[in-house]
């Protein structure tokens, strides 16, 4: 029998609501399922996603370390400024946002390429500054703006500052904005929210020491990206403040005596019983101050093309030749090793002939019969000629290695210059010439290939000083902790001894106090304090003229005080000096003054005064043969084979 149409609507209805009833129990299933998802199986994940839509990660910098010197001078400082931060990956159109700060706040387009620059390398999620040292005017005109610049902030933070300048640039360092190069060299976690690393000197050796270590706040958001609250702090940990053995009144002695005469080169004061590096200085300098935000193009031109290359330390990488500051190291040599006795004389010409020819003497006059102490005290050229042969270049070059000469010396800076010993086996193969005779003559006064640094040489006077120690340079002397105060010392390490004989000691030390006495550095003397030093005249060659090179002299002096209880040795180093080191002199005498003398010291220029008229009336200490015309003797044309030339033709004769 047929369904009543009341029957199939019914049936219907069921079909349809059963239809219903199973879509809506898969779509509650389907709600239950993903929920399940949601809060069970990714419950970390959404929830930390969730977290961040409403906090945010701020970095905290630790404020640097200061660094001081020796009486707490203040060398390396931290000053409150504000700066531009920007979070690239919370800008959505950043292009068009440093566009448009650009025009707001008047930035150079060198502004926008420095932070670029700093982008490099580092993540997206990282805040990079814009601009620092922002004036108030700057500061208003971003934050009335606030609402329009998502990911741009005014942000308080310490700039790092160096109050002298350029007085302490090569030893101190500087600081600059973080590169892809620093990371290289340092892991990138560990600067995150940071806007400055060391590069140069104090501040890059101890980088870890005075970075501290970063803190994070957890900022509470609104919808529109602003902070309303912290909800968590991590703080800061100060990076440890540096206190060096650097005396800020002889750096500034040496500093003044350099630049008085627009004099190019270095000195160094070091105490010779341990090795803290009293003063470094390097002329010309540059202000340090220059790089910490990144340098200038005008400021970069302006180093770039200066002629005296102020960015060079010469303390540390300059090589010049030593001259007769290396007769004192192979006198120590000869004695030890039989070579000569302590009383050895010979006769001493104003020339040394060998194998066809002539090595002339600084005095062509001549100096007639010579010991030690007379050939230290006159730097007198065929003495070591002489003593050069009888050497031999193997027992040359065990001479200057042992005094540390010819290796970079350790030092807690970073960088530093080897130097150059030469050997016949280096001839070879730079040159593809073998080592000659004259060669070895040429090296007995410290001239030819023969190549060292300032640092070489103070140190290796310094072990004539302290009785036969190598000593190891060295400028920091301790760390401050700055929350709990505890000064945490920095060792010197020990020592080498160099077992060099006393009676080899005696005669070198004879006859260095004679050349402050009665030689060729007496002006350097100081009443009151008794020296001992030696000069050194290192022949340059500058370049051609008719056909024969043309020479200029550095003028170096190397030396300590007091002589028999030493506490400051010094070397000096200016370049194109002059002749017989007068113009390094001067410069060794402020700074021995300003250490031992402090409150006698007066301006480089009287010291200078002082020391002509203190000279004036000792005619009597130059010997004969020397005051009749002696400059006359400086200026006279050299030849090759004569002194300072670095190619003498073969030489086979030997000393009878």
């Amino acid at each position: 029998m047929p369904l009543s149409e009341s029957s199939k609507r019914t049936r219907s209805f069921r079909f349809r609501l059963g239809v219903a009833a199973i879509l809506m129990l898969l779509a509650i299933l389907a709600l239950v399922l993903r929920i399940v998802d949601l809060q069970v199986l990714h419950y970390s994940r959404f929830r930390e996603l969730a977290y961040d839509n409403h906090v945010a990660l701020v970095p905290l910098s630790p404020p640097r370390g200061l660094i001081l010197a020796d009486h707490g001078e203040v060398l390396a400082e931290n000053l409150p400024t504000y700066a531009l931060e920007i979070t690239p990956d919370q800008v959505p159109h950043l292009q068009q946002c440093l566009e448009y700060l650009q025009e707001l706040l008047d930035l150079s387009p060198e502004d926008l390429q420095q932070f670029a620059a700093r982008r490099a390398g580092k993540p997206s999620f990282d805040p990079i500054v814009l601009k620092a040292d922002l004036n108030p005017t700057q500061i208003a005109a971003v934050s009335v703006r606030a609402l329009e610049l998502p990911g741009v902030r005014i942000v308080a933070m310490l700039h790092r500052h160096y109050p002298y300048d350029a007085l302490f640039s090569h030893v101190v360092g500087y600081v600059g904005p973080l590169t892809a190069t620093d990371f290289k060299h340092f892991h990138a976690s560990q600067y995150v929210g940071r806007n400055y690393i060391g590069k140069n000197g104090l501040e890059r050796y101890y980088e870890r020491q005075l970075r501290g270590s970063m803190g994070y706040e957890i900022k509470d958001i609104n919808a529109r990206g602003l902070p309303v609250g912290t909800l968590r702090q991590i703080a800061a940990h100060p990076g440890s403040n540096l206190i060096t053995h650097l005396r800020l009144r002889v750096q500034e002695a040496g500093a003044k005596a350099l630049h008085a005469k627009d004099y190019r080169g270095a000195v160094i004061a070091m105490n010779p019983q341990n090795g803290s590096i009293l003063a470094m200085v390097t002329s010309p300098s540059f202000n340090a101050n220059w790089f910490v935000d990144g340098i200038s193009n005008a400021h970069w031109q302006s180093l770039l093309h200066n002629p005296g290359r102020p960015l060079m330390n010469r303390a540390d990488n300059g090589l010049y030749p030593p001259g007769s500051c290396a007769k004192p190291f192979y006198t120590i040599q000869a004695i030890q090793e039989g070579v000569i006795s302590p009383d050895f004389h010979t006769y001493c010409p104003g020339n040394y002939q060998l194998g066809g020819h002539t090595y002339w003497d600084w005095n062509r006059g001549g100096f007639g019969d010579t010991g030690i102490t007379k050939a230290l005290a006159w730097s007198v050229d065929v003495f070591y000629y002489k003593l050069a042969v009888k050497m031999g270049i193997t027992m040359q070059d065990q001479t200057l290695w042992r005094f540390g000469f010819g290796r970079r010396t350790p030092i807690d800076l970073p960088g530093g210059a080897s130097g150059l010993v030469p050997t016949p086996a280096w001839k070879r193969a730079h040159l593809h010439a073998p080592w000659y005779t004259g060669d070895s003559v040429i090296l007995g006064i410290g001239q030819g290939y023969l190549l060292e640094t300032p640092l070489q040489l103070v140190r290796a006077v310094a072990a004539l000083a302290n009785g036969g120690y190598l000593v190891q340079p060295q400028v920091a002397k301790a760390f401050i902790d700055p929350q709990t105060g505890k000064t945490i010392p920095i060792p010197n390490a020990a020592p080498v001894n160099l077992h060099i004989s006393a009676e080899a000691m005696h005669a070198v030390h004879l006859g260095m106090e004679a050349c402050v006495n009665t030689g060729t550095c007496h002006t350097v003397s100081i009443p009151g304090i008794s020296i001992a030093g030696k000069t050194g005249t290192a022949q340059v060659p500058m370049g051609y003229k008719n056909g024969r090179t043309i020479y200029n002299n550095d003028s170096l002096f190397i030396g300590w005080a007091p002589l028999d209880h030493p506490k400051i040795a010094v070397a000096v180093v200016v370049e194109n000096g002059g002749y017989n080191a007068w113009q390094a002199l001067p410069v060794a005498r402020a700074v021995i003054k300003a250490y031992l003398q402090p409150d006698q010291n007066p301006s480089p220029a009287t010291s200078q005064n002082a020391a002509a008229a203190t000279a004036a009336p000792r005619p009597a200490k130059t010997p004969a043969k020397l005051a009749q015309n002696a400059s006359a003797h400086y200026d006279a044309p050299l030849s090759l084979g004569e002194k300072g030339s670095v190619n003498p033709r073969p030489a086979q004769s030997t000393i009878q």
